[in-house]
């Protein structure tokens, strides 16, 4: 074939030269004339070119690298957190009584005489007090400053006088020594050194003063302005054009001030826990302070996230409340920054993480239960962020990608969403959430199928089946679960001592899986859920066609398992579904109505279902009080050998 095309071509240059040398006459004549056209059409087509493919790799690259799971909401709703006063204003005057008292008889004679002379003559008079009182000043020594003593005796009897009387004078001078003890040691640099120096004569009256104003300051400003209880922000805000309210707005000013302080800078637990409990019954007078109920809101979240026990719950009291009392103003403030501060909570290793998370997302699903309309519009926002980080993991694989679906933030988050899901599923409208949660979970559990992610597989089936349980509607999870028997582990006869430190709370070590321990986790978790997922069809007419397929692969298991211990749980768990499957056949097999009669296949076996004395029943809380039992040993006992968790932390 090489010889052949040698000699075409060479014939072709020897009896075809007129046509090659026309060709060569007409190529630089065509180039002339079409070069300019296509010149254009190629810088068309690259620019179109440009146009297409740029967006698409900054929109790949940005999905990539932008998508937080707490950057859902926009960056506006947090920002009035920032901007709250952290000074205070200093101490109370104490004959602002009087003063204010004659300032406004002179404004009302100023606004009767309604003349010129009289009001230049009284800017004339205050102009001579004030060189007055300057010489004064100047003559006596200006660096001594009044020196104030508060003793047992004083405090006795300024108490009495709020107590029997509601003295605002002795309600001005107790605040006073109330912000003196608040701000001990650590007293703002900001703020001009005042003329008079109030001190503590001991740590009893320290004390005395302190729970005495916490105490009783409420009820002596709703005292002196005739506020009941259960008076509401609106009445608050309708004091404006009260007088009382003009004289006893620095006071409770002064008061939540320094509350505030105390509650910041104070290191006992309990004093902190006591003054938020008392700040709490006046939380409905922040509606005339608006900086301070933001630095309020500021100051409880983060106690809610970081603190103790008891200071969290009370401070998540606090948040609670003006939710409820400011629910217009203030309850995406709360929901936006408990939810932020949550996650990132979730990305910090503590020691208490297994008690501490849930009660956070407790909270957080309790403070949503209040707005369901509000809360429904966040969550749908929050789950198809995650959505949209799944879907990302699926489709690129990339590791960066993968290990944020099996961060604490995203699991910890899919946690959160479900329990509010679940709460409140049956009183509202959730079916898009449950419908979208379902698939996310569905997708995270099979992102990645390995042993290694055991315990993310886990939870995910508990989600399901809790979402499954709560809403009545059934969602498969047998085949999720049947795959975790085909795990592939190393010989029977290994079985190492692992230590629980070394565990991670979503992916195992390699080490793990060559350990006897794993494979009886596997099955021992296989046994739980299925006996959960089954528990609650158990009693419905379609259960032998549910359990037929799961049972025909346990003793596939069964069959070819070499470890007794194991064989004897899966048998035990066969024999007592294969009963149920016999008991609800007999039932089915008497009923008269047909398959598409949907109201009479509800009915179907109620008052069986009553009766906790039935056989799987028992056997299913056995099930469970065995689980439950096992968590607590491994909670209290550090056992040599280590047991893998089924929980995420």
């Amino acid at each position: 074939m090489g010889k052949l095309g040698k000699k075409a071509r060479k014939f072709a240059k020897k009896n075809l030269q007129s046509v090659e040398k026309r060709n060569r006459k007409l190529k630089p004549f065509f180039k002339k004339k079409f070069a300019k056209r296509n010149e254009r059409h190629q810088v068309g087509d690259e620019e179109k070119k440009k146009v297409e493919q740029q967006p698409k790799k900054r929109c790949q690259e940005e999905e990539f690298q932008d998508i937080s799971i707490d950057a859902v909401f926009s960056k506006d709703d947090d920002e009035v957190l920032r901007d709250c006063d952290s000074d205070s204003d200093g101490y109370l005057d104490e004959d602002s009584a009087v003063v204010n008292g004659t300032e406004g008889e002179i404004g009302d004679a100023e606004m009767s005489m309604q003349s010129k002379e009289s009001l230049s003559e009284l800017k004339k008079q205050k102009k001579k007090l004030a060189k007055l009182n300057e010489k004064l000043v100047d003559e006596a020594d200006s660096n001594i400053m009044k020196h104030k003593v508060l003793s047992g005796s004083v405090l006795s009897t300024c108490c009495d006088l709020v107590d029997e009387k509601q003295s605002v004078q002795a309600l001005i001078s107790l605040l006073n020594w109330y912000r003196a003890a608040c701000h001990y040691g650590h007293e703002p640099s900001g703020i001009p050194r005042p003329d008079i120096y109030y001190d503590i004569e001991d740590s009893e009256t320290f004390a005395k003063v302190m729970i005495f104003v916490l105490q009783k300051a409420d009820h002596t400003f709703r005292s002196i302005l005739g506020l009941s209880d259960s008076s509401t922000k609106e009445k608050i805000l309708k004091l404006k054009n009260n007088p009382k309210w003009d004289s006893l707005k620095p006071l409770v000013k002064s008061f939540v001030r320094s509350t505030l302080h105390l509650v910041k800078q104070a290191a006992d637990l309990e004093i902190i826990v006591f003054a938020l409990t008392q700040l709490r019954v006046s939380i409905v007078f922040l509606a005339a302070f608006p900086d301070l109920l933001k630095k309020l809101i500021k100051i409880s979240v983060h106690l809610w996230v970081t603190g103790e026990e008891t200071l969290s719950q009370q401070a998540f009291l606090i948040l609670k409340d003006i939710s409820m009392v400011f629910n217009s103003e203030c309850f995406d403030t709360c929901l936006i920054n408990m939810y932020k501060a949550f996650l990132h909570d979730c990305d910090i290793p503590k020691a208490n993480s297994e008690q501490r998370l849930p009660f956070l997302r407790d909270s957080l699903v309790e403070l949503c239960s209040q707005d369901m309309q509000k809360s429904y519009t966040k969550a749908s926002v929050s789950i198809t962020q995650l959505a949209k980080l799944l879907k990302m993991a699926l489709t690129t694989k990339n590791k960066e990608a993968v290990e944020k679906i099996h961060s604490g933030q995203y699991t910890n988050c899919v946690d959160l969403w479900v329990n509010f899901i679940a709460a409140n599923v049956q009183d509202c409208d959730l079916q898009p959430l449950l419908y979208t949660i379902v698939q996310v979970i569905n997708g995270v559990a099979q992102l990645i199928i390995g042993p290694r992610y055991l315990l993310l597989r886990v939870k995910c089936i508990q989600w399901l089946n809790h979402l499954s349980r709560t809403s009545g509607i059934f969602i498969p999870i047998a085949s999720l679960v049947l795959d975790m028997l085909e795990y592939k582990t190393t010989n029977d006869g290994e079985k190492q001592e692992q230590k629980l430190e070394a565990v991670s709370t979503v992916k195992l070590p390699k080490n793990w899986l060559k350990s006897q321990n794993f494979q009886e986790q596997c099955v021992f978790s296989v046994v739980e859920l299925l006996a959960v997922h089954f528990a609650q069809w158990s009693f419905h007419i379609s259960f032998p066609d549910l359990a037929t397929i799961p049972v025909m692969r346990l003793k596939k298991f069964h069959e070819r398992s070499t470890m007794e211990g194991l064989k004897r749980v899966v048998k035990r768990f066969i024999e007592q579904v294969e009963s149920n499957i016999e008991f609800v056949q007999r039932k089915r097999d008497d009923v008269t109505f047909s398959p598409n009669d949907q109201q009479s296949a509800d009915t179907f076996m109620q008052l069986e279902k009553q009766n906790t004395n039935a056989p799987y029943t028992q056997y299913y809380h056995s099930i469970i009080d065995k689980a439950l039992g096992t968590k607590k040993k491994k909670k209290r006992v550090t056992a040599p050998k280590a047991e893998i968790p089924l929980e995420l932390a």
